[in-house]
Parts: C-alpha cells; structure tokens; sequence
C-alpha cells in the first residue's frame, strides 16, 4: 500500500564507507522505501571527515528564519551523527528552532542507536523515523576543554585513558574491517582492550565534586556517559537514560593485576558502575582533569593525547523518530 506523502522533508546524510562499507549498502536498502512510500527528501553524501558538520552547518544557515517542516536523516555511524550534531548546533537566531535529528545506524558500534532504544535493523529503523509525529527531546552532552579551548556536543561518551587508548588502536586495526563485515565490531573493541591493558600506565586525575576535589593518583578508566552504552553494546552505564537530564563519570583505578582484573571482569558483563570496584558521579556538570597527556575520545573519534581540563553538562536536542517500547 503507497504512503501519503510526509509532510516532513529529509535531508538525507549518507556515509557510505561507515561501517567499512555497510553504509552504502544500507542507502540501498533505504533509498527505495523512501520513493515508494513518497517521502520528500535530498540525499548527500559525505566525502571526507569532518564533512557532515559542514553540510549540517550549512543547512542550518541556509534555514533561518524559515519555518518549513524538515528533518536531518542520518546514515552512517555514531561518528556521522556526531559530526551532524555538531554541525546543527552551530550558532544560530536564538528564535530558530533546532532542525530535527533522525538515524538509521549502519556503524560499527551504533551505541546511541541503543541507548535511545532505535533498531539495529535498517527497515525497523526507518519506520520509526517515519511513524514519528513529533520530534523527541533527548538528553545530549555538551563539554569545554580549557587548554585547548574546544567546545562541542556528544551523543555517548567522552572518554580519556583505557577507553581512549583502545578507540585509537581499533581505529588503525586491519582487522575491525573484517569483524565488522562478519558485523561483531564490538570484538575488535575488546580484542584491543586487552593489549591495552599491558601498555598503558596509570595517571593522576583530579575530579571537581561541587565545593570538594577528589584525587585519584592512579586512575586508567574515566568515561563520562549519556546513555548505557559503549564499545558496541558493553555497558558501561546502566543506570542512565537519555531520558534523564544528567551525565555519569565513572573511575575506576588501578591497583594490581587481581582488582584490574576483576574491573575488566565487571566492565565486560556491564556491572563495573555499580561495584566497588569504581567511583561513580552523577549530575547535569561534571569536571576533571590530569596532570600528564592522556588519550582522549569522543563517540568514538579520536582526541589526540593531550593534557586535559574539561567541563560537562547536559543540553537537550530534538529527535525525529519514536524509541521502541
């Protein structure tokens, strides 16, 4: 049976080589749903890192003061919708109101795709973006690092040390494509956790807790999280929601192999947050720092090594698609 035609127009934001191809095979699988259904959209397609924040900023530009109903449709991985969030959420007239997000994950990991509760299967996906109504406000991160003076926005997780280091040798590993073809990327995440554990040393950090700074002299895990999710489907934050107005910073430290041993043993079957094995703050701002260069990512994107103060807190961006129940 033919759609009645939306009144909504996407535009579309294709990766192609997300996932190590499997973005362009999911257009192909997307892009004719779409016509027979009569949805009005514009399809894009990235050519170089960094380009979906370029054309999202453009976009948005090119849209203000208009009042047409549109939404961005993201194809690509939590890196695209990164870089198209952070393209959306450029400046812009205080009376404009955000364009909507929407998803279909064709990623490695698609972390945000399960912490907003959006179906790993390309189709079930699209008929949650196009039953949608309304647009969905979701809980984001916002940070500011002051040595460098970076601002931006994350979906997942900001995170420096272990969790860092292993997003950096995935990232160069020959065989994420192949595991990502056999689609359990989440193994290369843990395949390289393990070498990382015997390379990495522990740094000094400090956290700001309201009035009170705490100290941790041998800390190596420190995540700041939006949703439950991490690595492809680990937990790492199972109490959060990107429902709640607030951040999680997990720390966990390292004091010899047995306790390190047992972290990862916790990490791995999504229990660390809540175990005596890390120290865990909540809230709407969050700030840490170090004292030595540290690895940094975030959603997945590489930050370099570096010395690092940063500042959290949450802010809200509308989602063109409905969670599944």
């Amino acid at each position: 049976m033919e759609r009645k035609e939306m009144a909504v127009h996407f535009t579309v934001i294709v990766n192609r080589i997300a996932g190590s191809g499997r973005g362009l095979q999911v257009w192909k699988q997307i892009e004719p749903q779409l016509q027979q259904q009569g949805i009005d959209y514009t399809a894009h397609f990235t050519r170089y890192a960094g380009h979906a924040t370029y054309m999202t900023r453009k976009l948005q530009e090119q849209r203000r003061g208009q009042v047409d109903a549109e939404a961005v449709l993201v194809i690509g991985g939590d890196g695209t919708l990164h870089e198209a969030l952070n393209g959306l959420m450029g400046p812009r007239d205080p009376y404009d109101e955000r364009l909507p997000l929407a998803y279909i994950p064709a990623g490695t990991g698609n972390d945000f795709a399960r912490g907003f509760g959006l179906s790993q299967d390309p189709q079930k996906a699209l008929q949650q973006v196009l039953s949608a109504q309304h647009a969905y406000k979701t809980c984001i991160g916002e940070y500011e690092e002051a040595i460098k003076g970076e601002h931006a926005y994350f979906l997942n997780n900001v995170g420096i040390g272990f969790d860092a280091a292993i997003v950096s040798r995935t990232n160069a590993s020959k065989a994420k494509k192949r595991l990502n073809h056999a689609h359990v990327g989440s193994m290369s995440y843990l395949a390289n956790a393990i070498s990382v554990l015997y390379n990495q040393q522990p740094f000094t950090l400090m956290v700001e807790n309201g009035r009170h700074h705490d100290l941790y002299p041998k800390a190596y895990m420190v995540i700041v999280s939006n949703h439950p999710f991490i690595g492809g489907g680990f937990r790492i934050a199972p109490d959060m929601s990107v429902d709640e107005d607030q951040l999680e910073l997990l720390v966990a430290e390292r004091r010899g192999w047995p306790l390190t041993a047992m972290q990862c043993w916790k990490f791995a079957r999504g229990s660390l947050a809540r175990s005596r094995y890390a120290h865990v703050y909540r809230g709407k701002k969050l700030h840490y720092s170090t004292s030595s260069l540290e690895f940094g990512q975030t959603d997945g994107q590489e930050m370099g090594n570096r010395f690092v103060d940063i500042s959290f807190k949450t802010e809200h961006y509308p989602f063109w698609m409905v969670p599944e129940k």
